[in-house]
């Protein structure tokens, strides 16, 4: 700024009242205040969203999977060979194998597939399901079980009751038709990861239990691997190494063959919402256009004047530039905390939750990311610029002679 411009401004911030409380400038500072929240709020519970499935999603399911493409079982020796290979590549955590197959549990009035999985554990490494059991034991004994929760709602279970399951062996038919295996648990915990449709199926026994079920001799359908955190997005890279050096006999899953699908369509659904709600930024812009056109009105005088003592145009339009936007930036960073007050406030409410059906998970929950914050900032601030840059130009056409004319 030249000394007339800094002259100019500083009795703008000086005397503030004047411009500060026109119903123009007042409409003008809400309007971005309310837009800005709105998109904020909207990209943080979107981002808390997304990475709420994805915790679950990896706390509850393996990050890589390794079965026979015999589709044979793994024998126990077969199994601790692999164990022992795949425990010296540094980005394992832990290698679990586990017997996992559908079956379905009757309650008193209702038959609901389910998932019945069992691990095998020496006792050194802490099972999977363990951090996700809300009520209840998380040690297991042979005859119990672990009930996911919507499950035991829907067959009316409780901790103490017994659940019957039932395990349909079609390769068993004898002339009589087929003869299902079936075994009773007594429910002594209740597993709830938040995601939907694993709460709604996963019943978890002891290992020999399930062979006993299952009617096979000692085995395991998979061995799941967990990776150090670091190594987690980089599971298609380790699960490529982990294949060459297995070889062509066993199956190597990541996490991400399941997964990715619905996690991009969430990211791309966050950034969909965000373009939509940068609307509101742009109509909100409308009111800017009227604040700063409405300024010029005001002071066409003090323009005449200005141009008078030889202010070019340029220097008017940046002055006022900086009248309007410092107000403008303002009401941005407003925006954005308000934003995050209104998202945190949402994510501790407790009269509102997500259908888990539709949404996958039953809890929401929001990430304030400084990147997203400065992407709103940015794109807010572009916005508001255009805005007050495009009223501006009609200072051009302004002549002195009919400004003083007609004050």
């Amino acid at each position: 700024m030249d000394k007339l411009e800094q002259f100019f401004f500083l009795r703008y911030i000086k005397a503030p009242k004047r411009n500060l409380l026109r119903f123009s400038f007042v409409f003008m500072t809400l309007g971005i205040v309310l837009s800005v929240a709105i998109l904020s709020a909207g990209l943080n519970l979107f981002e808390g969203y997304e990475r709420s499935l994805k915790a679950v999603l990896l706390g509850s399911f393996p990050h890589i999977t390794i079965q026979n493409t015999a589709e044979s079982y793994i024998s126990p020796i077969e199994a601790n060979m692999l164990t022992t290979k795949l425990t010296r590549h540094g980005e394992v955590s832990s290698v679990l194998p586990a017997l996992s197959y559908s079956a379905m549990a009757v309650g008193e009035s209702k038959v609901r597939g389910i998932s019945l999985t069992a691990y095998y554990s020496d006792g050194s490494t802490a099972l999977p399901f363990e951090k996700y059991v809300s009520m209840g034991n998380k040690q297991l004994a042979k005859g119990e079980a672990i009930v996911g929760k919507y499950l035991a709602k829907e067959l009316g279970k409780s901790i103490g009751d017994t659940l019957k399951v039932v395990y349909p062996q079609l390769d068993k038919i004898s002339a009589l038709g087929i003869f299902p295996s079936q075994r009773s648990y007594k429910i002594t915990g209740i597993y709830s990861s938040g995601l939907y449709e694993s709460d709604r199926s996963s019943v978890i026994c002891t290992w020999e239990d399930a062979q006993a079920l299952l009617g096979i001799s000692p085995g395991f359908s998979k061995l799941e691997i967990r990776l150090q955190p670091q190594y987690v997005d980089s599971a298609i890279n380790v699960s490529r190494k982990i294949m060459n050096r297995l070889g062509s006999e066993y199956y190597v899953y990541p996490w991400t063959t399941f997964s990715s699908g619905l996690l991009g369509l969430i990211r791309m659904e966050k950034w969909l919402i965000f373009i939509i709600f940068c609307f509101l930024v742009l109509i909100a812009g409308v009111n800017v256009i009227s604040a700063v056109s409405t300024i010029i009105l005001d002071k066409k005088n003090e323009i005449a004047v200005l141009k008078t003592l030889g202010a070019s145009s340029a220097s008017i339009k940046k002055l006022l530039s900086y009248q309007v936007g410092l107000v403008a930036f303002g009401a941005i960073l407003l925006g954005q905390i308000l934003g995050a007050l209104l998202s945190l406030f949402v994510e501790k409410q407790g009269f509102y939750k997500l259908k888990g059906d539709v949404y996958f998970i039953d809890t929401l929950s929001a990430a304030i990311s400084p990147l997203n914050q400065v992407l709103i900032f940015c794109v807010a601030a572009l916005l508001v610029t255009v805005c007050i840059r495009y009223p501006l130009r009609q200072i051009d056409k302004l002549q002195i002679m009919e400004l003083l004319r007609n004050p």
